[in-house]
């Protein structure tokens, strides 16, 4: 597996007035429902899911922001192009951040973090947008199932199924007792499975073993 330093991504750090702040630093209204993604803007990663799933959510919450953290690609054929948003009337309800530095800085901002993604490894962004108690969405596909105690930490979606990724998204933002019980039990679980202290020691116990077997 692989591991965050959970001194980094601890929400604890965040005061209230940071987190309005930061909104602020980054021209977004304060009373907006924050939808975030952090990954690469490529399709795979769920981007036109989103935003199928925000368009159907619009109707409801027509001030809904989703904030896309992640490098563009575009020498990848599936690059997503902010030009796409015109096709979901999104316009005004996506901001693209690029690639940060100050990650750990971003995740406290999101109501509820997606990561409704096609293909993927373990899911870093997952991690540590629990470690940050987020409530989390994610897909049932590679790794991210490791990641979330779903029901527990969070939701487990099917892959490429924009309905259940809104429904998903409209639990958490109408019950924010359910959203912060799971997130706090997200960073429960990321210290005692995730922490990368933890994980380094996992590695160097196989490493021993392989190395005493081998010797015998």
């Amino acid at each position: 597996g692989d591991g965050i330093n959970t001194l980094r991504f601890d929400p604890s750090k965040f005061s209230e007035d940071f987190v309005e702040g930061k909104k602020k630093e980054l021209g977004i209204d304060v009373n907006k429902k924050i939808v975030g993604i952090v990954a690469r803007l490529v399709a795979e990663k769920g981007y036109l899911d989103l935003f199928e799933a925000i368009k159907i959510l619009k109707n409801k919450y027509p001030d809904i922001l989703v904030l896309a953290v992640g490098q563009d690609e575009p020498e990848k054929k599936d690059n997503i192009k902010k030009e796409s948003l015109k096709e979901y009337g999104l316009e005004e309800n996506v901001v693209f951040l690029g690639e940060r530095e100050d990650v750990e800085e971003i995740y406290p901002l999101f109501d509820v973090f997606v990561l409704p993604t096609h293909r993927e490894g373990l899911g870093l962004a997952t991690i540590e947008a629990s470690a940050m108690k987020r409530a989390v969405v994610v897909t049932d596909v590679g790794g991210c199932p490791e990641t979330v105690d779903n029901g527990r930490t969070g939701i487990i979606i099917p892959a490429k199924n924009p309905k259940d990724l809104a429904k998903a998204i409209k639990y958490f933002l109408e019950d924010k007792n359910k959203a912060r019980e799971m997130g706090e039990n997200g960073r429960n679980k990321i210290k005692k499975e995730f922490d990368e202290d933890l994980v380094f020691d996992r590695i160097k116990r196989e490493y021993q073993n392989l190395i005493t077997s081998k010797a015998r």
